[in-house]
């Protein structure tokens, strides 16, 4: 859209922040089809998804309480990962995310991947991911019961629980350090001590529709090859038939609602080996952009997600996402204007 142009990263003419559009209707049958699910099938259909999962939270919420009278850490995260593992399963479920196509990837020549392989994720172990909807923050849930953390312009992190990740995740960036911010080193090495489970980090911090990388916020800058840090490099890709998984604006609720009059969403979930993440000497002395801010281990990421992808690198953050956010609420509000905004890069 021209009136949203401003945000189109001028590098690789991609908007990262733009809802994706319904693919246009070839034929009268998928004309009857997209009505039949939007007024007749699918509004019922998402009624009844909401109400089981509006039972599920319930039930979440309940536990959390129970849970959060435990004393010890460790057996806050066991019971956590026991009971909160199959009741996010069942909300994607709901959703419509019948099937989760999940694989480990290679991104060596030569070196066959292994689908479907687990692969052990330890209390402390940094899971980083690009990030598209609050979906991701669900399946997260589902398999590690990890430590959701509020990344802030400095590069400090602060730990949230569950329901403010979600709250988060796709709101209005709120990058200004808060009070209790700390250092992901220092959460790491609480989070091995105690065992409270992984890390996970979305390093863009905010959402986008998928097109596109976005710059990191330097939460990473200050690692080097001699930390004790293990990554995991997860990718989340959705397949757009119809209804827009990724969420970058717009009220949550209602995004929601759209999800469930879908029978069944895709989602590809693909995750390289530790050791094919690991930040070594190598790695460090890369030629890569963004290192000054990003850092060393930070760009390293961003390449590989890169990389699984099929993704370009963006020149836009998560700063953009504001000014675009201030701009689609205003415009949304009292209409077009023609108003062109510095973009900070």
């Amino acid at each position: 859209m021209e009136k949203y142009s401003h945000w189109r990263d001028s590098g690789t003419g991609i908007q990262p922040f733009l809802p994706l559009k319904n693919p246009k209707s070839n034929t009268s049958l998928d004309g009857i089809l997209n009505f039949l699910n939007t007024y007749v099938l699918g509004p019922p259909l998402a009624i009844i998804r909401l109400i089981l999962i509006s039972l599920v939270f319930l039930i979440y919420l309940i536990q959390n309480i129970l849970i959060s009278i435990i004393p010890s850490s460790s057996l806050k995260w066991l019971f956590g990962k026991l009971l909160f593992t199959w009741e996010s399963r069942m909300v994607l479920f709901y959703m419509g995310f019948n099937w989760i196509n999940s694989q480990k990837v290679t991104l060596t020549r030569g070196r066959k991947h292994t689908k479907k392989e687990n692969v052990k994720v330890s209390h402390g172990d940094v899971i980083v991911c690009n990030c598209q909807s609050y979906v991701d923050i669900i399946y997260f849930l589902s398999k590690f019961n990890p430590i959701f953390i509020k990344i802030f312009e400095t590069g400090k992190v602060k730990p949230v629980s569950f329901l403010e990740a979600i709250k988060n995740v796709g709101s209005y960036p709120q990058l200004k350090e808060e009070e209790g911010a700390t250092s992901l080193k220092d959460i790491i090495k609480e989070s091995k001590k105690n065992k409270m489970g992984p890390i996970v980090v979305f390093p863009e911090g905010t959402t986008t529709n998928g097109k596109g990388l976005l710059k990191f916020l330097p939460v990473f800058k200050d690692f080097t090859p001699k930390d004790d840090i293990t990554i995991h490099v997860y990718t989340f890709k959705y397949q757009f038939y119809g209804r827009n998984i990724s969420y970058t604006v717009g009220s949550k609720l209602i995004h929601l609602y759209k999800l469930c009059t879908k029978v069944n969403h895709n989602m590809t979930v693909k995750y390289l080996s530790s050791e094919e993440s690991q930040f070594n000497d190598v790695a460090a002395q890369a030629d890569l952009p963004n290192t000054i801010i990003e850092g060393q281990l930070g760009a390293h990421i961003s390449k590989l997600i890169g990389q699984v992808l099929r993704i370009r690198k963006t020149g836009l953050g998560a700063k953009d996402k504001q000014e675009f956010l201030d701009y689609y609420n205003d415009i949304n509000k009292t209409g077009y204007k023609n108003i062109k905004k510095n973009k900070t890069q």
